[in-house]
């Protein structure tokens, strides 16, 4: 029951159920996500507050393209610099091979 100045004949069974329901853990899990809240930007309070559904899947959605993104975008760009080294490694083969077979004519 909570301490402090209250009339406990004056209670209604609702508030009653309130107290004893809160439990010291659920006070701690109250405060973290108070001090949650309290450490967000305007605008991301904003967005949760109009949030609904549909806006949280396209927002997961979105994550996870941009996720599929970057990893598509590091192994093309791996994929470009592998090929041009091929094409640089295959240049000085075939002119060093082109070197050593030459026939030359007096």
């Amino acid at each position: 029951m909570p301490h402090g100045k209250f009339d406990p004949e004056k209670i209604t069974d609702v508030q009653e159920a309130f107290w004893v329901g809160l439990t010291p853990q659920r006070v701690a899990n109250m405060w973290e996500a108070a001090d949650d809240w309290a450490d967000l930007s305007p605008e991301a309070k904003e967005f949760l507050r109009g949030a609904d559904k549909e806006k949280i899947k396209q927002l997961n959605s979105t994550i996870s393209f941009m996720n599929a993104a970057g990893i598509i975008g590091k192994f093309l760009w791996i994929g470009g610099a592998t090929a041009f080294g091929l094409f640089i490694g295959l240049t000085q083969l075939w002119k060093a091979f082109g070197e050593f077979f030459i026939v030359k004519v007096k």
